[in-house]
């Protein structure tokens, strides 16, 4: 078992490997190891293991080969027969600035997982047992973490890149026929190396498919749960989309458009926007206005990296002023104005596809894509079997910007994010974001709820 040492660096990446051309997918499966642990509900997850105190118990002798050991699953599995399976996902990157190895945000994740063990009825690891097994899994799977990304040498901003993505998974994997908690838990670590989410799917920016008959999530419901289910939905609108030469759908709260209030001229006009199939999406108004659905409905995954730009926008706000200014005005409107006159605000709050006519950019974010610009959202046809008797309304927009190139405030935010995970820019809002892959297990756990 690896060492830890805070002077450590991984090591080099392993030979023969095109890190630059994979995709997003399950790569190399040979090559790597994964981390299966189980409990009961009774028992729990406890020191057996794994124990801070002494850093041992079960976890640390866990691994198993990927290929070779595939998972003992029953036909009467509860996962496969109920769904009751949650996951994260996650990013290690090596630092272009220092060489080590860094995951980012792994203290957001677990809230999220806590959050998806409640609704799933599963008992929740510790934040220890969850901290240390993403060490360990990263540890020994090191020679997969791709090189590091090449810096611009114009601008100094790192460009973008392969990373290893790391998937922690909680899930049912008891045998039962009734509808109840599973009676076996089996908590895994797993990774691969991958590109972009979006990479190679479109030229400039996306081109997303308004969504009006079928629904991601509805109030009351687990769409702000990272569970499998949520994604089982989203397949088949997301092949559909395809297939008319969208990159993927925009969802709508779907009782806001079936359900407008008394009066309403437009019932698509005043729907109220959720997310795409695995992204989150915001707005860049002509007012200055940088915004994303808010999270009180409960049907909006809380994004890791939606809340990183929300937190960096903010952070940032005067850096961003002048740059506001130029997407602005490169819109067609503020010609007049001057970068003092533009106030950048930011917003969590119900967004409407009125609010889509207001944009001068548009971009979606996420782990695996990170964040990616958006020229155009529209309507297709409806099959008229499908309509019920119902009008529907169309809509399309192209935006400003995206078309070719991403706006300048997506640019920069995108910036913003690389400069922050290659440790080229730091504040009081972004401390403990950076986890060392070989820092001591509790110098890598910092910043979560035992912190």
């Amino acid at each position: 078992m690896s060492s830890d040492n805070s002077d450590k660096l991984p090591p080099p990446p392993k030979d023969g490997i095109p890190f630059n051309t994979l995709p997003w997918n399950l790569n190399l499966p040979d090559e790597h190891s994964y981390i299966h642990l189980t409990t009961t509900p009774d028992k729990g997850w406890t020191v057996e293991h794994y124990d801070p105190e002494t850093d041992g118990g079960l976890l640390l002798d866990s691994h198993k080969h990927y290929s070779s050991t595939p998972l003992p699953l029953y036909p009467s599995t509860t996962s496969l027969n109920y769904g009751t399976t949650i996951w994260e996902g996650l990013a290690c990157r090596r630092s272009p600035t220092s060489e080590k190895a860094i995951v980012f945000r792994p203290q957001k994740n677990y809230a999220r997982f806590v959050n998806g063990a409640k609704a799933m009825c599963l008992p929740a690891p510790s934040y220890e047992l969850f901290m240390r097994g993403l060490q360990l899994v990263l540890q020994e799977n090191a020679g997969l973490i791709p090189p590091a990304p090449e810096v611009d040498p114009e601008t100094g901003v790192p460009q973008g890149g392969a990373k290893l993505y790391i998937r922690p998974m909680l899930l049912g994997s008891g045998q039962q026929l009734g509808l109840h908690a599973s009676p076996q838990i089996s908590l895994l670590f797993f990774v691969s190396p991958t590109g972009s989410y979006f990479s190679g799917k479109t030229m400039g920016g996306l081109k997303l498919h308004l969504e009006r008959r079928r629904c991601r999530a509805a109030r009351g419901g687990t769409g702000n749960v990272k569970c499998c289910g949520n994604y089982a939905v989203t397949m088949r609108p997301l092949i559909d989309a395809q297939a008319k030469g969208f990159n993927d759908n925009l969802y709508l709260e779907l009782d806001t458009y079936h359900n407008p209030p008394p009066g309403t001229s437009s019932r698509l006009m005043q729907a109220v926007l959720q997310e795409l199939s695995a992204a989150n999406i915001f707005l860049v108004l002509k007012t200055g206005e940088i915004v994303t659905p808010g999270l009180k409905r409960g049907t909006i995954l809380p994004g890791v990296t939606r809340d990183t730009i929300l937190t960096l926008a903010s952070e940032f706000k005067d850096e961003l002023r002048p740059i506001m200014m130029e997407s602005i005005k490169a819109a067609g409107m503020g010609e007049e104005k001057k970068a003092d006159d533009i106030e950048v605000t930011v917003s969590e709050r119900d967004v409407t596809v009125g609010d889509l006519l207001n944009a001068a950019e548009v971009f979606v974010t996420g782990t695996a894509a990170e964040v990616v610009p958006v020229q155009s959202i529209g309507t297709s046809e409806t099959p008229e079997e499908e309509l019920d008797g119902e009008e529907e309304e169309s809509f399309s927009v192209r935006f400003p910007h995206g078309e070719t190139s991403a706006g300048p405030v997506t640019t920069k935010l995108l910036e913003m994010l690389r400069e922050v995970l290659a440790e080229k820019r730091s504040s009081e809002a972004t401390k403990d974001w950076l986890c060392d892959v070989y820092a001591t297990p509790g110098d890598f756990r910092k910043g979560g709820p035992s912190s």
